[in-house]
């Protein structure tokens, strides 16, 4: 449960909370930074890219 805790970000623009893993799956699809090291993290509701 802890772990699942740690994945949660909250959106700084709209106020979603997310997972990191489910923004990279879904926000960071196609994106030739998401197959490397990328520190930014994309809202999947808003696109707002911030830094975690």
């Amino acid at each position: 449960m802890n772990e699942k805790k740690k994945d949660l970000v909250t959106c700084p623009e709209c106020g979603f909370t997310f997972s990191k893993t489910y923004s990279r799956i879904v926000s960071c699809k196609g994106c030739p930074q998401s197959v490397g090291h990328c520190a930014l993290i994309k809202c999947p509701k808003c696109g707002q890219e911030f830094y975690s």
